[in-house]
């Protein structure tokens, strides 16, 4: 039942923090929503993510929806901060997970100020694909996921069942008034997404319960093999937070980021206006940089996790991840007719579209236990995302 209650906290959150976007230019703001593809726009900025014997993933990131977390990674990964670090959780039909300063799903010694709130928009959304700020209680700092469900999420049939089974007597005189409430409020908030986002949740499927936990910055275009192959990678267990629900998520061999690449298309600007810029700003060097922004790796003392562990204290930054008991009695029944996994192309934002349906709560597109980052605050706090 707590797993429902996860939920109903997620969804709700997305509806209350969902923003309208527009930009100062009274342009409407790039997202997901729509589809994705790459251009040679003004302005545009992708991330090429190089993953040792895997392969290249190019993403598009957002700076108008997700300004502070596109600063954040850009910056980070220019830093060389991702690289050599990990993709230290895996787990498919959900999410893949890196970033983490000592690999462990922890971000090491970071004060409080350097952490970014979760930023939310219109039309960015945990679509298949997304490339996604992970949040602790403190909020975004490195690490970041990619989400790998590509199962078709039928919203709408999750609607139908739940208004069923609240309808049904002998089913909700089991529950008390206040879970009746709980389940009243998840389903409200169901019905109030949108029909044009529900309907990409049915196409290329993803993580809707994720949306409004973590920040939504940027989307793959290219490298959809890559993600596939680390989903299928095998796993074992030595994440905390997934440990505790049984959950296997630490893949056995490591996968290491080599390098992220950033790539910006600047305006075409004359040479008078080049230099005039150049001579207005002084960029600051990457010592200041590190000293300002960047933790110290933590020391042996605060390190809880064992040497072959991938997660640190319960706290710890998942995409975000809660400990959960059995609501059977509602998903169980959501879950029946879950369809195959949907296959991609590497060079579109959007697989194929899948026959058939699945509810986004079906413990096949949503492992067991999982919702998105909400952890108990620690000085060196394991990072996680959680199917709610």
């Amino acid at each position: 039942m707590k797993r429902i209650f996860g939920r109903v906290a997620a969804v709700m959150t997305a509806a209350i923090m969902t923003l309208s976007v527009a930009s100062c230019s009274g342009e409407p703001v790039v997202g997901n929503l729509s589809d994705v593809k790459k251009e040679d726009n003004a302005n545009e900025i992708y991330a090429v993510i190089s993953v040792r014997d895997y392969g290249d993933i190019t993403a598009k990131l957002f700076p108008g929806a997700a300004p502070k977390a596109v600063e954040r990674f850009t910056e980070n990964a220019e830093l060389g901060y991702y690289d050599g670090t990990t993709i230290h959780r895996v787990i498919d039909q959900y999410i893949m997970q890196g970033g983490s300063l000592n690999g462990d799903g922890s971000d090491g010694n970071v004060p409080e100020s350097l952490y970014i709130p979760v930023e939310t928009s219109e039309v960015t959304f945990n679509f298949y694909g997304a490339l996604c700020l992970a949040a602790s209680k403190k909020g975004c700092y490195s690490q970041f996921y990619i989400v790998n469900n590509n199962q078709p999420q039928d919203i709408d049939a999750v609607i139908d069942k739940l208004t069923e089974q609240l309808g049904d007597e002998a089913f909700s005189s089991r529950l008390l008034e206040e879970d009746k409430k709980k389940y009243q409020d998840y389903l409200d908030n169901l019905k109030a997404i949108p029909a044009e986002v529900k309907e990409k949740y049915k196409r290329v499927g993803g993580c809707y319960e994720l949306d409004g936990t973590s920040t939504v910055f940027g989307q793959v275009i290219d490298g959809f093999s890559v993600i596939r192959a680390i989903a299928a990678t095998e796993v074992v267990s030595g994440n905390k937070a997934d440990d505790k629900i049984g959950k296997a998520s630490k893949p056995i061999e490591t996968i290491i980021i080599d390098h992220i690449e950033i790539i910006r298309i600047e305006p075409e600007v004359s040479t008078e206006e080049t230099t005039t810029k150049k001579a207005g700003k002084t960029k600051k060097t990457s010592d200041e940089v590190n000293a300002e922004t960047l933790p110290t790796l933590a020391s042996e003392d605060d390190t809880t996790a064992p040497a072959d562990d991938t997660a640190a204290s319960e706290g710890d930054t998942l995409a975000s991840m809660e400990d959960t008991t059995d609501d059977s009695e509602i998903t169980n029944s959501v879950t029946e007719g879950s369809s195959e996994a949907a296959s991609s192309d590497d060079t579109t934002e959007a697989p194929e579209e899948v026959s058939g349906t699945s509810a986004a709560v079906n413990t096949e597109a949503a492992p067991e236990g999982y919702t998105p980052a909400e952890n108990s605050a620690s000085e060196d706090e394991e990072v996680v995302v959680i199917n709610g």
